[in-house]
């Protein structure tokens, strides 16, 4: 029997490229993850995802996603490692490079009750509970029910975009984008542009909330996209809103155009939105931990924590793939 923790007989850690894609795929299968093919083209462009050759030759026998937001915080994703090679300490490994690639950084993740010991291991500390929503979303009567389909619209010609109300949801153009950029740093206390940016050519729509009031970039308050995961899902996120019942708006522009089942993930700490999903079809699946990796946070002089950003704008994520 091999012990736990034999990883040696693995090739060393390496940097997986794009042409690694159908690699990634193979691996997702065997773990009985469905298709992510888009997610994975995602990261594998904008982010640093690592792997180990499966030393029989059959593709990956692990890989693991680093995902930097500026300087001095990352995240973790697609943590996996392929069914025969479990239990021999491959898992740490790709974690131990991970964070050794962070730098220091503050390293974050959405583990799973299976994951968690591990990371409780490396030194991880729960931050809050995510809790996936998933069904078929039941509108109410003031949803727009429109059948168009795409990511960004053509902005308006000049003098013909006529000034929204508080809180109004829209489709984005491509004009929006700087204001996206400036609410998600605001909310997230990091610069996530190197994904955000990205967004539109990855997300089937992008969303925006108009406050009516600013002017300018100053008049987007928040902002969403759907995208899909796989034939039959549709995943909704970011969902960043100046308040509960504005990220309600958001959700409810963009569920209005999803044929199958969304999901949302929400922290079922803060009541009002999950309250609100159960109510328009949307059942509790899975549960997962936000953990992190040194702190989240700075200590004030009491030693308490002091959010960075404005976390109570964040009300869904990129993905469970970017905490």
């Amino acid at each position: 029997m091999v012990a736990a923790s034999d990883s040696r007989s693995f090739p060393p850690v390496r940097r997986l490229v794009p042409g690694d894609l159908k690699r990634c795929l193979a691996l997702s299968a065997d773990r009985g993850w469905s298709p992510e093919k888009a997610k994975w083209s995602l990261l594998l462009d904008a982010s640093e995802p690592f792997g180990v050759d499966a030393p029989d030759g059959r593709g990956l026998a692990g890989a693991v996603v680093l995902t930097r937001w500026g300087a001095d915080r990352t995240s973790v994703g697609m943590m996996l490692v392929a069914a025969r090679y479990g239990r021999r300490g491959l898992g740490r490994t790709l974690m131990e490079h991970l964070i050794g690639q962070a730098g220091g950084a503050t390293v974050t993740l959405f583990a799973t009750d299976m994951g968690r010991p591990l990371y409780e291991k490396l030194g991880f500390l729960p931050v809050r509970r995510s809790v996936a929503f998933v069904g078929t979303f039941r509108p109410g009567r003031h949803a727009d029910n429109s059948k168009r389909n795409f990511r960004f619209r053509a902005a308006p010609a000049a003098g013909t975009l006529a000034a929204g109300t508080a809180g109004t949801a829209r489709f984005a153009t491509e004009a929006d984008m700087a204001a996206i950029l400036a609410v998600d740093a605001a909310a997230f206390g990091a610069d996530r542009g190197n994904i955000v940016r990205r967004l539109p050519g990855f997300a089937e729509r992008v969303a925006v909330l108009e406050n009516g009031t600013g002017s300018g970039a100053e008049r987007i308050t928040g902002y969403a996209t759907a995208w899909r995961n796989g034939p039959s899902m549709t995943i909704i996120g970011p969902v960043i809103a100046p308040d509960a019942e504005a990220a309600t708006r958001l959700i409810t522009h963009l569920a209005g155009q999803v044929r199958g089942n969304i999901r949302l993930d929400l922290d079922p700490d803060r009541p009002e939105l999950p309250r609100w999903a159960h109510a328009h079809g949307l059942e509790p699946v899975s549960r997962t931990t936000v953990m992190a990796l040194d702190a989240l946070s700075a200590l004030d002089a009491h030693g308490d924590r002091t959010p960075r950003g404005t976390p109570d704008c964040l009300f869904a994520p990129i993905s469970v793939a970017l905490a």
